[in-house]
């Protein structure tokens, strides 16, 4: 396949720089990439089928002939969550992180939201930006916690656009493990007259200042969750609504998983074996705040398994 210029075509709608280069060896594999400044990250709103959704766009400052990054972030973040890894990431090749509706800044759904909706809003968004069904345009996506479900189900929806899934941090839950997550997650979240439920959001959102994260990244982070504030829960009932056991059979694309020791370890592990084509790599070394305060080893891994073979 050959989608250059469909590439160089959207690339150059969002990107506003002109001098950079990717890294590869002499043998024309992944070679670790030296970063350069990235002048932008846009900040744009698309339509969705539950009103607009926000998204960000980072670019390579010169062309590349890489397959677009699409990501997807846990709950109960957004986008932002990525930036350090998308500016790592666009070093080489488009990157585009999605708002899921009711987080960020995207509009919410009024109604209980499924995983099969968020991966729907996913590819209509994907269709604004020219990454239509029957084209030959093809992206490789990643998503973290609840947008590695997304991910998934984006590419059973659109196998013919998703060509890589990398998915670090896998909530596989079944059975009575799947009700028992439910139960404790997926409930609605209090609001105190003296804002005593902001506590917990705050020691959520800054935990990986006890490994590292500024104080500030942690403020943002803080910021970043309480956007989705009361109804930041609805999230979680689509993750543990979502018969993952049943659906990642169905996934015929490469697949990276990704763990840690933080959390998810044990569950990203056991969705292994319901994947046709899946690798595991393992960081004993991250426990939080990976993409903050690892992301260059994260990036390097990411970025292998993506150039593996083909562009």
């Amino acid at each position: 396949m050959n989608g250059f210029p469909r590439y160089a075509a959207i690339m150059l709608a969002f990107c506003f720089s002109s001098t950079a280069q990717s890294a590869a060896n002499p043998n024309g594999q992944a070679s670790r990439t030296a970063i350069a400044p990235v002048i932008e990250i846009e900040r744009k709103f698309v339509q969705g089928p539950f009103g607009q959704v926000h998204i960000r766009v980072a670019n390579p400052a010169g062309e590349s002939a890489r397959t677009p990054l699409v990501l997807f972030h846990p709950t109960p973040y957004s986008g932002d969550y990525f930036t350090a890894f998308m500016k790592n990431m666009s070093n080489d090749r488009q990157v585009i992180a999605i708002d899921t509706p009711g987080y960020g800044d995207s509009d919410a759904p009024d109604s209980l939201p499924t995983i099969r909706d968020y991966a729907e809003s996913a590819a209509a968004v994907l269709d604004s930006l020219g990454f239509h069904p029957g084209d030959d345009l093809q992206i490789d996506v990643l998503g973290y916690h609840t947008g590695s479900l997304i991910a998934a189900e984006l590419a059973l929806i659109r196998p013919q656009l998703v060509r890589r899934i990398v998915l670090p941090g896998l909530p596989f839950f079944t059975g009575d493990g799947r009700k028992a997550a439910y139960d404790r997650n997926a409930k609605p979240d209090e609001i105190a007259q003296d804002g005593s439920h902001l506590i917990e959001k705050w020691k959520f959102s800054t935990g990986a200042t006890s490994v590292g994260l500024s104080l500030a990244r942690g403020q943002e982070h803080f910021n970043d969750a309480i956007q989705c504030y009361p109804d930041c829960w609805k999230a979680y009932h689509a993750v543990f609504t979502y018969e993952s056991d049943k659906q990642l059979v169905k996934i015929t694309q490469p697949v990276l998983l990704m763990t840690n020791a933080g959390s998810l370890k044990e569950e990203t592990e056991a969705a292994q074996k319901y994947l046709r084509r899946a690798e595991l790599v393992d960081f004993p070394e991250i426990t939080l705040g990976g993409f903050d305060l690892h992301t260059e080893a994260l990036a390097d891994a990411v970025r292998g398994f993506l150039d593996d073979g083909s562009k």
